[in-house]
């Protein structure tokens, strides 16, 4: 049977790499918010010099989404849960694929990757949603053979019967079905399959998202439709890390681009490879459910000998807002501007 690939509305990441970088300059008082997302945190910014490289936002007007490349940034998660053992801010972005069933043909192929080391889909709460009707879908590592996922769809052929079924969550795979993403991901690929033994959609869904909710009715996947308004909103979320160094001993061994200098932090090796520069009284805070407040970086230091005034720059952990005057300031340390420079604690 011949093989599809499929059409997909799919936003990529484009991100530079990485290089040194030396400036005399700095601009201050860079903007932190964009359109509907405020409150962007460091590394990420709008504007030169507001960012590390790979993390630049653009704003093209003030009423959307900011961009890092050409994916649309929906906004940046900071769960209490499980802080400690990975990167506390996720990138909320979008993953979705829209495939058109043709007559004849039974196998499609979808295949993400994300262009940079900086990022990868994130295991946390990521499910991929599949919303139609007579398919199965097979979710594998990169391009691998590793199949660590699957689950099938199947509908009524009565759009009467459909309709009288209650909302559900994708769980007892009457229209939608659920495939939990256990391993952080570089790359996937899904494979959808039509099956025999169901009424058939025009259309099959696919996307990435932490919770699809009760907002889903079966009568959609027969329709080839997915949900609606403001309540369906599904966003993937992506982690990301200081990807130089592949952990926290060799990271610590280059003394001249090591990135967590600051009093009280700590280096946390991450998933899906590179490091984190944590807070070590974060942790107890968190034994004790007590708010987390936030990291301040005053400055950026270059090779150079230069410093650039970090934008307004905090990096966000909680909307509790902490005075200047209650953050901890160090001495001069020169690093290389593309690390994540150094992080202060409260």
């Amino acid at each position: 049977m011949s093989t599809a690939m499929a059409s997909l509305v799919l936003a990529v990441l484009v991100l530079p790499s990485a290089t040194t970088a030396g400036v005399a300059t700095a601009r201050r008082n860079c903007p932190d918010r964009c359109g509907k997302v405020a409150k962007i945190p460091y590394p990420f910014g709008l504007g030169p010099w507001c960012s590390l490289p790979g993390f630049s936002l653009t704003c093209a007007d003030n009423t959307s989404y900011p961009l890092l490349g050409n994916l649309p940034i929906r906004g940046f998660s900071t769960d209490d849960d499980d802080f400690y053992f990975s990167n506390p801010i996720g990138v909320l972005s979008s993953i979705s694929y829209s495939v058109k069933m043709i007559p004849g043909v039974r196998d499609y192929s979808l295949h993400w990757e994300a262009p940079d080391r900086h990022f990868a889909l994130s295991s946390r709460r990521s499910y991929m949603y599949v919303v139609g009707c007579g398919v199965k879908a097979s979710l594998f590592v990169g391009n691998s053979t590793v199949e660590f996922g699957s689950c099938s769809v199947a509908c009524a052929a009565e759009a009467k019967i459909m309709e009288k079924l209650p909302n559900g969550s994708c769980d007892d795979g009457i229209g939608c079905c659920l495939i939990d993403i256990r391993v952080d991901l570089r790359a996937f690929t899904l494979n959808i399959s039509r099956t025999s033994d169901s009424a058939r959609s025009k259309k099959v869904y696919a996307f990435i998202s932490g919770d699809m909710g009760p907002i889903f009715r079966p009568i959609d996947a027969l329709r080839s439709m997915l949900p609606a308004g403001p309540e369906f909103n599904p966003s993937a979320t992506l982690e990301w890390a200081i990807p130089y160094q592949p952990n926290c001993k060799r990271a610590m061994e280059d003394t001249a681009s090591y990135a967590c200098v600051a009093h009280h932090s700590v280096c946390v090796d991450l998933p899906i490879g590179g490091y984190f520069c944590d807070c070590e009284l974060r942790a107890s805070r968190h034994l004790h459910r007590q708010p987390l407040h936030q990291w301040r970086v005053p400055k950026i230091p270059t090779t150079s000998g230069s410093s650039i005034a970090c934008p307004s720059g905090s990096l966000w952990l909680h909307p509790t807002e902490v005075p200047l005057s209650h953050v901890v300031r160090e001495r001069e340390h020169p690093l290389p501007l593309w690390n994540k420079a150094r992080l202060l604690c409260k």
